[in-house]
């Protein structure tokens, strides 16, 4: 790896995981398309890479949430044993999916995030 990819790489790193901790976004929003765009990396290996680096991320956002008591215990609970289980299944479908097909797919559903944000920000603007 270049000194130039390394300063990229740690660009990502650094942005995703401040615009995770802000917005309470997940941080392979941006760092899945930073990736594939701008390091080059095939979409598979980047949301391979996004699922690993999540761990420490979130155990420190929940760490930080769970200080200042900004956490729902059972639907956290819930939520994270059903996104575990089904979570092999996804990873599974992203390794033998076609990676055009796979990159579509993902570009869709961050359209559609994204088109949801601006009608709930426009809606409670009213």
């Amino acid at each position: 790896m270049s000194l130039a990819e390394a300063g990229l790489t740690l660009a990502i790193g650094l942005v995703s995981g401040a615009l995770s901790g802000a917005l309470g976004i997940g941080g392979g929003v941006i760092m899945v398309p930073a990736m594939v765009l701008l390091l080059g990396v095939q979409q598979s290996v980047a949301q391979g890479t996004s699922l690993f680096v999540i761990l420490p991320t979130a155990l420190s956002g929940v760490q930080s949430h769970y200080r200042h008591r900004n956490l729902d215990i059972q639907p956290t609970i819930w939520i994270g044993l059903l996104g575990a289980i089904t979570v092999a299944a996804g990873a599974y479908l992203a390794v033998h999916v076609d990676q055009q097909r796979l990159r579509q797919g993902f570009a869709l559903y961050i359209l559609l995030v994204g088109l949801r944000t601006i009608y709930n920000g426009i809606r409670k603007a009213d």
